[in-house]
């Protein structure tokens, strides 16, 4: 039963988050799968885009079980922290959505329009600065600090 959690791990960059995900996939057995976020500023890029519109295709999170053949892998979120929102778009709520084990065995994918259960992909999200999370989804979150490198290492 992997309803836990959200693990969100916190550090400064460069000092193995990424690395440390992906070590959590190999000791459970599990395929692997980076989802980069920095820079994301509307839901579709994570819940998909409708049919209607021209090269409408899934979100990521469908794209990255679909490449990986499995409805069970280990997903990081990299730089949830560096996500946008503005007035019209809170790609956050959509990870809320995503992660939230309440929520996720019914995502709605707006290219697939059909409900799919998330539940059994372990989602690790990675942040460099936890002020910039919204609150609701910051509040589900097992925050791991990660410590920088000292001046002697």
């Amino acid at each position: 039963d992997m309803k836990g959690p959200i693990l969100c791990l916190h550090g400064p960059p460069g000092i193995g988050k990424t690395s440390l995900g992906r070590s959590i996939a190999r000791a459970l057995g599990r395929k692997f799968h980076r989802i980069a976020l920095g820079g994301v500023k509307d839901e579709a890029e994570l819940r998909g885009h409708r049919r209607t519109y021209i090269g409408s295709m899934p979100g990521s999170i469908i794209q990255a079980l679909q490449a990986l053949g499995t409805s069970n892998p280990v997903i990081l979120l990299d730089e949830v922290d560096k996500m946008a929102a503005n007035a019209m778009f809170n790609p956050q709520a959509t990870l809320l959505e995503v992660l939230d084990p309440e929520q996720n065995g019914s995502f709605k994918d707006h290219y697939l329009n059909t409900p799919f259960d998330l539940s059994r992909a372990l989602f690790i999200c990675t942040a460099n600065d936890s002020s910039q999370i919204d609150r609701p989804l910051l509040d589900r979150m097992e925050v791991i600090e990660l410590s920088g490198y000292t001046l002697e290492e």
